[in-house]
């Protein structure tokens, strides 16, 4: 069972009430935004986060929570992606 605080998830893009859900239930948009709230929402964020194509397979909105919840993260990032527009809107510039 995923169980995400209420409040890390809701920060995230997603309904409070929903946060106690079977990982095998979520969408992906779901899974991103999860564990999104899990890594950046804990008292000390991982100083380095490896993506490899994390648009892939989410909708417009999930993207954009992604890309806030990236833009406020204060630690080093290495992002594999062929999304031009999602690299530009985190700051990746090469």
């Amino acid at each position: 069972m995923l169980v995400v605080a209420a409040r890390n998830s809701a920060s995230a893009g997603a309904r409070a009430d929903a946060a106690p859900q079977a990982a095998a239930s979520l969408s992906g948009g779901e899974v991103m935004r999860a564990g999104l709230a899990c890594v950046l929402g804990g008292e000390a964020p991982p100083p380095l986060l490896i993506l490899d194509e994390p648009t892939n397979h989410l909708d417009i909105e999930s993207v954009a929570v992604l890309e806030a919840g990236l833009r406020a993260y204060d630690g080093a990032l290495l992002v594999v992606s062929h999304d031009q527009a999602f690299l530009q809107a985190i700051g990746i510039t090469r």
